[in-house]
């Protein structure tokens, strides 16, 4: 049996809105962000001829489990079999996405597109579907995002989404690596989709 479908059966919580489940499981930064992600998903989404409002639904919740702690992220994982590789064992804040997936489930989101997009934007992972890669794009591109060269990121997106995608994904990977930590395989084959992508 899928996750979501185990976890609906025992936890579903039908009568609180998302937005509300948000307000209480968030700082109130990591939510402006989370509507950051939200506005520009569905921005994206317009843009590409894509569904806004389903765009805009996984921008919203693209983090919503990403002030858990450490040891909440891994026994949620553990108790719902999602996958703990060595990698999430050593940064257990990996976890955050395909857990932050799960919890949507917990409220009643049972849109697979949206849970994949939830799924994959940390770490992303090769064929992805456009939502997928708008949300990933959106969270690197938010109005709060301050890093140096986010504006050019943000006008290359604008100019041709593929190519910002790429460029997305090799500024995420650098910085990784300027922290002397290592790539996740599912980002290695990421990267390595986008070379070969048309």
């Amino acid at each position: 049996m899928p996750l979501c479908r185990r976890i609906l059966l025992v936890k579903i919580m039908p009568d609180k809105s998302i937005f509300e489940q948000l307000q209480k499981n968030l700082s109130a930064e990591l939510l402006g962000h989370c509507q950051g992600v939200e506005e520009t998903a569905g921005r994206l989404a317009l843009s590409l001829g894509y569904s806004e409002s389903k765009a805009r639904l996984a921008g919203l919740l693209h983090d919503c489990a990403r002030e858990w702690p450490h040891g909440k992220l891994l026994d949620f994982a553990w108790e719902n079999g999602i996958e703990t590789d060595m990698l999430a064992l050593r940064y257990p804040v990996l976890l955050h996405a395909p857990v932050g997936a799960a919890l949507a489930c917990v409220w009643g989101i049972r849109d697979g597109e949206i849970l994949a997009a939830i799924r994959s934007h940390t770490l992303g992972c090769p064929e992805m579907s456009l939502l997928q890669q708008i949300v990933y794009v959106a969270d690197k591109i938010e109005p709060g995002r301050r890093f140096p060269g986010v504006e050019e990121l943000r006008q290359l997106v604008a100019k041709d989404f593929k190519l910002g995608l790429k460029q997305a994904a090799a500024q995420s990977i650098a910085h990784i690596l300027h922290k002397n930590q290592p790539l996740h395989p599912l980002t290695v084959s990421f990267w390595n989709w986008l070379v070969e992508m048309p």
